[in-house]
């Protein structure tokens, strides 16, 4: 079998040898978009190019979040991946059952690299449990208070608040928040940011507009609509929006002429959706981007002071919000 070559490349993409080649030797000389098509045919192509790796990563990715159709933290693993030729990196992907989480039990494998990423949240007790091993750890998308750990976070809380905030400006007074509490930071901070905007226009909130989307495992379910219906949801993820658009369609309620219904993340669900969801943006590259510097930071600096960045989001305004009926 005839080994690929960077001509083969070069000419599936339809763009020089040379780009291919100052591609593979991570010059600037390339847009970012190049890059990565160019490093996605050499993967389909089976080309072999021996790059110089500094740092192995292991990234733990817990039982809870693994569903067939989760779509942030999988983009979000994928802007991990994508840095992996400028930053000299290599994540590798480990899963944890429930169980080993609850256990403390570390997969082989994992200690063998230079650090560990937690991608997404983890028990503080298994955060801590990871930690005793002895090599560098990261949180990405949580942080616990008192634990010294590098972690990178959207803000949650001013995006839910800003996201409730433009509703009620749209004249919506019922406004029902859905998102379990204490399934993670995350949705903790996207409810607070929601009561706080509640608060802040005199708002009372109706114990019956805060609603669970998942059962006692996780697993997201139907919706237990409160008899008196809001004039507007505001949902703690797209999957959970859409899902919710789904349910009152199949209710006879039309979105966004009887009621309102926004979203978080601003992943494919929330494109997909008829009608197209107002979400929350959440710079999932500009995240990667951050950890992979948090990581660089820690291995060339072991004792330097742990830090947190938090990344600002932004609204993306679709069709799925109106004014209230009549």
């Amino acid at each position: 079998m005839k080994k690929v070559s960077m001509q083969d490349i070069a000419t599936e993409l339809g763009i020089s040898k040379m780009t291919v080649s100052k591609c593979f030797k991570n010059s600037e000389d390339i847009s970012e978009d190049t890059k990565q098509a160019i490093l996605k045919k050499a993967e389909e192509m089976g080309y072999e190019y021996k790059r110089r790796i500094k740092y192995r990563i292991a990234v733990l990715f817990s039982e809870v979040y693994f569903e067939p159709n989760e779509k942030f933290y999988n983009g979000l693993y994928k802007r991990l991946q994508e840095q992996e030729w400028n930053s000299s990196m290599k994540f590798s992907l480990f899963y944890v059952s429930r169980e080993d989480e609850k256990n403390n039990v570390l997969q082989a494998g994992v200690k063998e690299n230079d650090a560990i990423m937690l991608l997404g949240q983890f028990s503080k007790k298994y955060v801590l449990y990871i930690q005793s091993h002895g090599l560098p750890v990261f949180c990405l998308d949580f942080h616990y208070r008192g634990i010294e750990a590098d972690s990178v976070v959207s803000d949650s809380f001013q995006a839910s608040y800003n996201l409730t905030s433009y509703m009620i400006e749209r004249g919506h007074r019922k406004i029902a928040f859905v998102g379990n509490l204490n399934y993670t930071n995350s949705v903790n901070d996207r409810y607070l940011g929601y009561y706080k905007a509640l608060l802040e226009e005199g708002i009372e909130m109706d114990p019956c507009c805060r609603i669970d989307d998942r059962d006692g495992h996780g697993i997201l379910e139907s919706f237990r609509l409160p008899e008196e219906m809001p004039t507007a949801f505001v949902c703690n993820n797209d999957h959970t929006a859409y899902l919710l658009i789904r349910q009152l369609k199949k209710e006879g309620i039309r979105v966004p002429e009887d009621v309102s219904v926004a979203g978080f993340d601003d992943v494919l669900y929330s494109e997909i959706s008829e009608p197209p969801i107002t979400t929350v943006h959440v710079q999932r590259r500009f995240m990667a981007e951050q950890a992979v510097l948090l990581v660089k930071r820690r291995l060339l600096q072991p004792d330097a002071r742990p830090r947190t960045i938090t990344i600002d989001c932004s609204i993306r305004y679709r069709e799925s919000i109106a004014g209230p009926k009549g």
